[in-house]
């Protein structure tokens, strides 16, 4: 009698919740005003519907499906002919999946061992068309819809990591996020449509609303705010961090963008410390743009537009400074540059070796010139030395002269003096 009583429960509870199932006999039957249909045990109700709140109550589990573990299609729950909760287990595999959801999970994965294994699907359509992916987790209608053999890969949020096929370790968060990504490995995306359009790039991480979002081939790139690192397509090891922070080429490598053009000040607790080692560089070489370089930028003062407190600032215009490059023949240097935007930017490090270039030269000129007036000087002073001698002996020489002709004088006297004592 109980099994007869079991068996007409599994047969109205599949017929509940399927929503109708045609058998070749029918139970059909009226409850009354505030009634119940009850299916009981001498002491328990098994099974029992309320007319009144159209509620279906069990006396313990409902279990779907049979007990051997070969029965791949084991506990499936459908809701208008489509698969609706089940944990479907490919032949050979571990199993241990979980799908809710219309057309979630599916009837075809195959695999062995851990393939096909550990899935969680919960959302329409999620995990729709996995193979033999593993350790997957998808949360929202259509997300990870093209898995096929991906694994370890989370998606949260409407359409994220829609279509990822062989796609692993990837990680979305929010609506859209990776929603491009087909084979790309290691991406973190979190924030409305971040890495929206990536697909083969590896490696991203992208915080924030539309962050990364044009990223299509880029590896190892990090975005962190709102807009960050937006407009980038296929550079790689960028790094942008602060709303709207773009780089100044988004097909470049290997770029760091702070904030955005209105930002107003940047500051640091210490000093920049710039890597400087030889065995990062090549042609290394002296160079010739020093006082002759330096002498030509016009330094000015200015305010900047975006400066609410209006403050003066020194500086130079980078135009300015692509002019005397030109003019000097400067050329496939790094201290200025120009975003896709027609934006100049100058790097005012790269003016520091023409300066102490400047300086040398200063020293060598001075050296030259302090040579030279030595020389000057020293010539002088043996020319003042011969004048002094010549001087000397001229003098000795007037003294001589004096000295006769106060004899001579003398002389004369004398003799006169005797011809007048003779007369």
């Amino acid at each position: 009698m109980a099994a007869k009583i079991f068996h007409l429960f599994l047969l109205i509870s599949l017929v509940i919740l399927s929503g109708g199932v045609s058998f070749s006999q029918n139970i059909t039957g009226t409850i009354g005003t505030s009634g119940e249909f009850r299916i009981r045990t001498s002491t328990d109700t098994l099974f029992r519907i309320s007319q009144t709140t159209g509620n279906v109550s069990l006396f313990r589990n409902l279990e779907l499906g049979g007990d051997s573990v070969s029965t791949t299609s084991r506990g499936v729950i459908t809701k208008n002919s489509r698969r609706f909760i089940h944990n479907y287990q490919a032949p050979g595999s571990n199993g241990q999946n979980t799908f809710l959801g219309i057309d979630a999970g599916n009837f075809s994965m195959s695999g062995f061992s851990g393939q096909a294994s550990n899935n969680t699907g919960v959302g329409y359509m999620s995990l729709y068309s996995l193979t033999t992916g593993f350790s997957n987790s998808a949360f929202g209608p259509q997300t990870l819809f093209s898995n096929t053999e991906g694994y370890r890969n989370s998606a949260f949020g409407h359409l994220s990591l829609n279509a990822n096929t062989t796609g692993d370790d990837n990680s979305a968060f929010g609506y859209l996020t990776l929603h491009s990504n087909t084979t790309g490995l290691g991406n973190s995306a979190f924030g409305y449509v971040s890495l929206r359009y990536n697909t083969t790039g590896n490696w991203n991480t992208a915080y924030g609303y539309q962050s990364l979002y044009s990223n299509t081939t880029g590896s190892q790139n990090t975005a962190i705010g709102y807009y960050a690192g937006f407009n980038n397509t296929t550079g790689s090891n960028n790094i942008t961090v602060g709303y709207n922070a773009q780089v100044p080429s988004n097909t470049a490598n290997n770029q760091i963008r702070l904030g955005n053009t209105s930002i107003t000040y940047a500051g640091v607790q210490v000093a920049w410390t710039i890597t400087s080692d030889r065995r990062y560089k090549d042609n290394i070489a002296p160079i010739n743009s020093g006082l002759g370089f330096i002498s030509k930028l016009n330094p000015v003062s200015y305010v900047r537009k975006n400066d609410e407190n209006k403050k003066t600032e020194y500086g130079l215009i980078a135009q300015e400074v692509e002019e005397v490059l030109k003019e000097l023949g400067i050329e496939n240097h790094a201290m200025l540059t120009v975003t896709e935007e027609g934006m100049y930017e100058l790097r005012y490090n790269d003016l520091i070796a023409p300066m102490i270039k400047a300086i040398q030269e200063l020293k060598e000129q001075n050296v030259k010139l302090k040579k030279e007036k030595d020389i000057e000087i020293a010539k002088l002073k043996e020319e003042n030395e011969l004048k002094e001698k010549r001087i000397s002996q001229l003098e000795s020489e007037i003294n001589i002269i004096k000295n006769v002709v106060n004899e001579i004088k003398s002389n004369q006297g004398n003799v006169k003096q005797v011809n007048l004592t003779e007369n």
